[in-house]
């Protein structure tokens, strides 16, 4: 746990928590306009969903080299600029129906893609581009600044940040849309977002933000994967490949989940209910289970940080991943009350999505301080290339065998994601040494 009298790691815990749950509101506020965008921009929904792609992709292709330029340069720059591309992009999303029109200017594969339409692909890209710094340097930002034996603890705050983020976004646009137009909502939050850009650099001056092989004018950043590989292979190398399979499994896996989880809520259980005179309708009644998963998961990774600190990463890391897969295998296969369903959410929301902290504690443990933002960065760019196709793949199975089949399925994939994991329990592929480890952890050799 953060010592209270260390006011100085309090105050970056928070500011580091705060950039993951702001870049995650800024990713989710375009999901739930999707209904209104049907009608604004009369295109067919396989558009909005490329629209919807795109950003993951543009944060997938710069996930890795931001994480050789985060080992290379000041993350009080990089991160603060990525904010502020990710704002303007949001910007220029809700600017262009004014100043485009439909005027045809593409035709791809058949396809006529019109100006409106690629100024809006084009923002999005941006904003992904933009969201791919958060991770390279926020990791590396906060092996910096917080000592070792509360990392767990803070890798927690971080990771419950991000589900807030995700879970306020809707909640908001909705609250919004009360009374604003759509297109307002985003400038708002787009301004918001190059605001942001501009307070962080500033908050950031009070915190070591260079990467560790230039804070001596070495080049060691530059020179330490090189040696790394020519040494003992099992000191990074092979555990970094290990994970990189673990993250592009189960996240795709969890992708999955995340996308369809709301209609296997509405189609297989259809629940509705009254409250206050108000029904609420099976999609009404599924996004309030849905919601309720993401704030459990969110309070989850806190205590998932604490027990990192006191226990081995990696064991941890296994232990929910049984559980997250019999989870969702139960959910899969079962029938339950609205109540009992309610039980079972919050159980996958703790396991599933819970395991965060015990994940990046590891990938920070393997990473030596001066490659930990390409380490980040290289596990980052497979996991979103990867869970890209997932919806539409899982979407396409969904359709032949329904999906009470395909959430069995990714319950085997999420137990599959374990394997990686155990074998770095052996010294054939992880040795634990040097500066990759903390040596009042267990080794669980």
């Amino acid at each position: 746990m953060l010592s209270e009298g260390d006011g100085r790691q309090r105050a970056f815990a928070v500011l580091i928590s705060g950039v993951h749950g702001m870049d995650h509101l800024l990713k989710r506020l375009f999901p739930p306009l999707i209904p209104i965008w049907v009608v604004a921009f009369g295109y067919p929904l396989w558009k909005l969903g490329l629209l919807m792609g795109v950003r993951t992709f543009g944060s997938a292709v710069g996930q890795a080299p931001m994480g050789v330029l985060s080992d290379r340069y000041d993350r009080r720059y990089l991160l603060p600029l990525g904010f502020a591309i990710t704002g303007l992009g949001v910007v220029t999303f809700a600017l262009a129906p004014g100043f485009t029109g439909g005027t045809e200017v593409l035709t791809v594969a058949g396809v006529t893609l019109d100006e409106q339409f690629l100024v809006l692909f084009a923002a999005m890209f941006a904003v992904g581009v933009g969201s791919s710094t958060v991770h390279p340097t926020g990791y590396p930002l906060i092996s910096a600044n917080v000592d070792a034996s509360t990392k767990g603890t803070v890798l927690g705050m971080w990771g419950s940040a991000s589900k807030f983020g995700d879970g306020l976004a809707p909640a908001l646009v909705g609250g919004l849309l009360v009374v604003v137009a759509w297109d307002r909502i985003l400038l708002g939050f787009g301004a918001l977002g190059v605001a942001y850009a501009v307070l962080l650099f500033v908050a950031l001056g009070s915190f070591e933000t260079r990467p560790a092989g230039r804070r001596d004018d070495t080049d060691e950043g530059v020179n330490g994967l090189r040696a790394l590989w020519e040494h003992d292979r099992r000191l990074y190398v092979y555990p970094l490949l290990a994970v990189f399979v673990y993250f592009a499994v189960q996240i795709t896996a969890a992708t999955g989940v995340t996308v369809f989880l709301p209609e296997f809520l509405t189609s297989v259980y259809g629940y509705s209910f009254t409250a206050l005179g108000v029904e609420l309708t099976p999609e009404s009644t599924a996004s309030f289970y849905y919601s309720a998963l993401l704030i459990v998961a969110g309070v989850g990774q806190l205590g998932t940080g604490r027990l990192v600190d006191a226990s081995d990463s990696r064991k941890v890391l296994v232990g929910y991943l049984v559980v997250a897969a019999s989870v969702l295998g139960v959910l899969a296969v079962g029938t339950f009350s609205p109540t009992g369903l309610l039980v079972v959410l919050v159980l996958l929301g703790v396991s599933l999505y819970g395991m965060n902290p015990a994940r990046d504690s590891l990938v920070s443990d393997i990473a030596p301080p001066e490659l930990e933002g390409r380490a980040f960065g290289y596990v980052w760019t497979g996991a979103l290339l990867a869970s890209s196709a997932s919806p539409a793949i899982v979407g396409y199975l969904a359709d032949l065998t329904g999906l009470r089949t395909v959430f069995l399925a990714l319950a085997g994939l999420v137990l599959l994601s374990a394997i990686p994991i155990v074998l770095l329990l052996s010294d054939s592929v992880y040795v634990v040494g040097g500066e990759t480890a903390d040596a009042e952890k267990p080794t669980g050799d």
